[in-house]
């Protein structure tokens, strides 16, 4: 008790509280720690030395930042070109083909024109207007009640579509009488191919965001229910059911599915006709015409190596 007592009377050491006396006595303050001009001058160097490390922190990798948005600007700026350049490419096809056929009338060879048309429509070059089916595909809701548990280390997310599931839903589409169809407007033909790179899907080597519109037309009355019993579309009803990938079927009377682009005349023959039976030489070049595909059946969408 008695140290507590002299504790709570005398807080201060004897030594301190006789050399703050000997202070005031000569005039001075008691203490002469907290008004140094030294001690302010460090006090304020480690603020700043404190506030130019916080704001390093919380901007790490300014070079790497700087190189991914360099590179984000270069990516846009080439796929803007290049959907330019497919626009120019569609409209002078689309000016090919009203010069062709007025061609072909003059001729009267409307049978020939009949055939191109017909061949148009089976290599997927032309735009395709009718009724049918918009299929959308998109990945598992992220809320956690409705969303499949997180994937451990170096195993697929099983709640996002990929390629595979998109070649399956398409080639029941095929199966099931689809005429033409296309995902996020880009057309598929036999010559397409759906895979991937990384987490993006690609479809002919352009990349596809979710989600993921697939218009098929074709006969409306038939083409939900052969879809719905095949391959196709028992595979969306699994995903729908086991992981929560969300998929929507909607008709349509008047859906539009595009011309492919970038497709180009690979074989030609001539075509005699009766103006070049009569003349012993031909004034003008020969007409080409694009020949008969051998397939028979809708093309299928298989994933191939890049």
């Amino acid at each position: 008790m008695t140290l507590i007592t002299e504790m709570m009377n005398r807080p201060l050491d004897p030594g301190y509280a006789a050399a703050a006396e000997s202070r005031q006595k000569s005039g001075l303050s008691p203490a002469t720690g907290h008004r140094s001009p030294l001690l302010v001058m460090v006090a304020v160097l480690i603020g700043a030395l404190l506030t130019t490390s916080a704001m390093a922190l919380r901007a790490p990798g300014t070079g790497a930042n700087t190189i991914k948005s360099d590179l984000v600007r270069r990516i846009e700026a080439s796929r803007a070109q290049a959907d330019a350049r497919a626009e120019a490419i569609a409209n002078l096809r689309r000016e090919i083909d009203t010069a062709q056929a007025a061609a072909l009338s003059q001729q009267n060879q409307t049978a020939l024109a009949a055939e191109l048309s017909r061949l148009a429509l089976l290599a997927g070059t032309v735009t395709v207007t009718g009724p049918g089916l918009v299929l959308t595909v998109d990945d598992a809701p992220l809320d956690p009640k409705n969303s499949v548990e997180a994937p451990t280390d170096g195993e697929p997310d099983q709640g996002k579509v990929n390629s595979r599931d998109l070649q399956i839903i398409v080639n029941g589409l095929w199966e099931a009488g689809a005429e033409a169809i296309s995902i996020n407007g880009h057309r598929l033909t036999s010559r397409s191919a759906i895979r991937f790179a990384g987490k993006a899907i690609l479809v002919s080597f352009r990349p596809l965001v979710r989600p993921y519109a697939i218009t098929a037309i074709g006969d409306p009355g038939s083409l939900g229910v052969e879809f719905a019993d095949n391959d196709g579309g028992g595979h969306l009803q699994l995903l729908k059911n086991n992981y929560k990938i969300r998929g929507d079927i909607q008709d349509g009377d008047e859906l539009q599915v595009p011309g492919e682009p970038t497709l180009s005349l690979q074989n030609a023959q001539p075509v005699e006709s009766a103006v070049t039976k009569k003349a012993t030489k031909p004034t003008t070049p020969p007409r080409a015409t694009i020949p008969i595909p051998t397939r028979t059946t809708a093309p299928k969408t298989t994933e191939t190596s890049p």
